[in-house]
């Protein structure tokens, strides 16, 4: 009998070859749907099987939150087509599915199935270089902004599958597999890349309490850093915001820009419960259906937006917390605070601090790529998703560990 271990592992390892790195290849563009419902269906078999619902708590209040929102765009408010609502149901549960199902069903990768995916991961990145080098990178990978993503990655993986005996060999692995997301040219990368560098070598957990002088003005100096490479952008998309650009250089960086723009006042328009499912900022909202909100602030007459003609209507995440209103956007921000405060350790094992850097740079990661892209809700962010479940969940487990031997300590007094 296969166990719901070697599943899940096949899952990921299918997630990140066929989700993420052949993506654009594939003629099938929804493998990473598909790999998301499969793993809720190992949830479903688990729970089941094991009679341990309990533990998939918060899973069960992310789909009876969604089910609402769901129900609210079908019959409270009608932006879309029902199709391209229960499209969007289920691409915002995505990332969050895969969160809860690492989170709560207690799989464990094993040694050997961590080495295999260092393995994998150096041998992805090599490739990918190779790719990249001989000019056939666009070709195989569709867009430069694809390098930075799945470097991101392959890093990650790798750190997680080596976060409990890491040697000097595995530190400038990961830095190089790192540093192939330098040709991506993507300012959003830049950034990511000088604050990954200074968390994975300099950051320790609680500096914060107890900094110095020396420790300020490295963190200004990270600071400063990651504001001039993604300077262009956040002068972009929150200073001029796109609005001085000649309509001979309207590209997709207009389209973003514009959503943006209109977003508070989508959002004091619907300002509770928000404009719905499929009705803003969204693939479904574009491709899938056309929203009818597009046409109620003049975004049906931007290049990009247009009806039947909108590539760029998913390029940016954070203007479609529109469509939750102010109820969705303080739940998705208490999930995060949720996720932070699961990350904080109590020990300063070396496994322990390097658990929390991890989940730093998800987070991290998450935040920048949702500035001016989609990737939370794509292959990539499914596979970081399952990484930050993971981690949160191995860092629960060493604090119950040490909680146990602590009062264990506290009755042999």
């Amino acid at each position: 009998m296969i166990s719901l271990n070697k599943i899940f592992y096949g899952l990921f390892i299918l997630m990140l070859v066929a989700g993420i790195y052949t993506y654009q290849l594939m003629w099938f563009k929804s493998s990473d749907e598909l790999i998301t419902l499969l793993l809720a269906l190992l949830c479903v078999l688990d729970i089941l099987s094991n009679k341990n619902h309990r533990r998939y708590k918060g899973l069960f209040w992310i789909v009876g939150i969604m089910t609402f929102y769901l129900l609210y765009s079908l019959v409270g408010v009608h932006y879309n087509i029902p199709k391209a609502i229960f499209y969007d149901f289920f691409i915002q549960i995505k990332p969050f599915i895969a969160f809860y199902v690492a989170y709560a069903m207690g799989v464990r990768f094993t040694g050997a199935q961590k080495l295999f995916l260092k393995k994998l991961c150096v041998v992805l990145s090599v490739t990918m270089l190779g790719i990249i080098l001989v000019g056939l990178g666009e070709a195989f990978f569709f867009h430069v902004a694809y390098y930075g993503l799945i470097s991101t990655v392959l890093f990650l993986i790798y750190y997680y599958c080596s976060c409990q005996d890491m040697s000097r060999k595995d530190k400038i692995i990961m830095l190089f597999i790192l540093s192939v997301g330098f040709f991506s040219t993507r300012s959003k990368f830049y950034g990511f890349y000088v604050a990954a560098l200074y968390l994975f070598l300099w950051y320790k957990p609680g500096q914060l309490s107890k900094v110095k002088l020396k420790q300020w003005v490295m963190m200004a100096l990270v600071f400063c850093g990651v504001l001039y490479v993604a300077w262009d952008k956040i002068n972009y998309y929150f200073i001029s915001s796109g609005l001085f650009s000649g309509e001979e250089n309207m590209d997709e960086s207009f389209a973003r820009a514009a959503l943006y723009i209109r977003a508070p006042q989508a959002l004091m328009d619907h300002f509770f419960l928000g404009s719905g499912l499929a009705s803003y900022a969204t693939y479904s909202s574009g491709i899938i259906g056309y929203s009818l909100l597009y046409k109620e602030y003049n975004l049906d007459e931007v290049w990009g937006l247009l009806e039947g003609d909108c590539p760029f209507v998913s390029d940016t995440y954070f203007p479609e917390l529109v469509q939750f209103g102010m109820v969705g956007i303080v739940l998705f921000f208490y999930f995060w605070i949720w996720v932070y405060k699961k990350l904080k350790i109590i020990t300063g094992s070396p496994y322990a601090v390097h658990l929390h850097k991890i989940g730093l740079m998800i987070i991290l990661f998450i935040f920048i790529e949702s500035v001016a892209g989609s990737a939370f809700l794509q292959g990539s962010g499914i596979i970081v998703m399952i990484l930050l479940g993971f981690v949160v969940r191995d860092i629960s487990v060493i604090r119950e560990k040490e909680t146990r031997v602590s009062k264990e300590a506290m009755v042999k007094k």
